[in-house]
């Protein structure tokens, strides 16, 4: 399933599946479902293969999407005239790619290539597509070393979160709250203050890291997006309530997801717009051909705030039983 991330200023994205908000296989299909001439190359020029794809460390089966000139005039031509290796450059380990056919948007045959390993973090892998007359497209990928994660509680609404490495982008970065409904005097009635089910919540935070020395840091205020939240929860759930002191959201989890890609994830101006990559020219690595190849993962991380840090919030403790820090008025007459 892939989802798209809204805008901060635009209602969050609901999780109902523990789903990547930007996930490879939207790298790779964003360029198949675009213009079927530009993700070719442009007629004229020869150079064999257009080649995009990802090299993951947590995934046990590599994928690349590679297409011809040729594709652009035939594109229902099932033929391909194409050998893909891949070789280990410190091992010296060399794969031969399997080609298979799917049928994308348009009705066109793509050729998806798959490979069987799970590349180390940090190992560097040449990806070579030879045609049988010789020629050759080819690329040379470094898989990003992994990261680390840490966080800082200030005992404050302000939570801060360190991503620490050397060498590496940050193509997507989203907070995610997992939060569930409560109303005062709900207790009283049925015995537990939470009334309605579990929701993930997810917010692009990409562009509000800052740079240290040895990563980026986060600063992730826990009450910005409790009202957006707590509007949307009570309309996806059916509830009304006539005081946000008499009903809101108790947080129940807290996570932080990111993609994260080498430092030849040149993006103009340094952003990673996934429109920009309907575009085969704004990334271009492979020799003697089109298209991006690239390493990258995906890396979420659970957190969660202490009691301290709550009670500078709007959100219920749930934990400690705790209403949020609003003087509670008389929920039952109307105020």
């Amino acid at each position: 399933m892939i989802v798209k991330t809204m805008p901060d200023s635009k209602r969050p994205m609901k999780r109902t599946l523990r789903a990547h908000m930007f996930t490879w296989c939207a790298i790779l299909l964003l360029v198949a479902s675009g213009c079927e001439e530009d993700v070719a190359g442009p007629i004229g020029v020869d150079e064999p293969y257009s080649v995009y794809g990802i090299i993951n460390p947590r995934l046990e089966t590599q994928t690349l999407l590679v297409s011809t000139i040729e594709q652009a005039l035939y594109p229902f031509d099932s033929a391909l005239d194409a050998v893909v290796t891949s070789t280990d450059l410190a091992t010296g380990e060399r794969v031969t790619w399997e080609d298979s056919l799917a049928a994308n948007e348009t009705g066109q045959l793509d050729h998806v290539f798959t490979a069987d390993f799970r590349p180390d973090f940090g190992s560097r892998h040449r990806v070579e597509v030879t045609r049988s007359d010789g020629g050759v497209a080819a690329v040379e990928v470094r898989v990003p070393l992994r990261i680390d994660i840490d966080q800082e509680d200030t005992g404050t609404r302000n939570f801060y979160v360190d991503i620490l490495g050397e060498d590496i982008s940050i193509l997507r970065l989203d907070v995610i709250y997992t939060v569930r409904g409560y109303s005062v005097g709900a207790e009283e009635e049925i015995g537990f203050p939470f009334i309605s089910p579990r929701s993930d919540y997810s917010f692009p935070m990409k562009g509000k890291e800052v740079k240290v020395d040895e990563g980026w840091r986060l600063r992730i205020n826990l009450d910005i997006h409790y009202e957006t939240m707590r509007s949307y929860y009570f309309l996806d759930h059916g509830i009304s309530f006539g005081s946000p002191a008499c009903g809101g959201l108790g947080l129940f989890g807290l996570e932080v997801s990111m993609t994260i890609g080498g430092k030849d994830w040149n993006f103009p101006g340094g952003e990673a717009d996934p429109n920009a990559l309907s575009h085969p020219g704004t990334l271009r690595n492979v020799e003697n051909g089109f298209g991006f190849v690239g390493g990258g993962y995906n890396e979420d991380r659970s957190l969660f705030p202490s009691t301290e840090s709550l009670d500078d919030t709007f959100f219920f403790d749930f934990i400690g039983g705790r209403v949020p820090h609003i003087p509670p008025p008389l929920c039952g007459q109307g105020v």
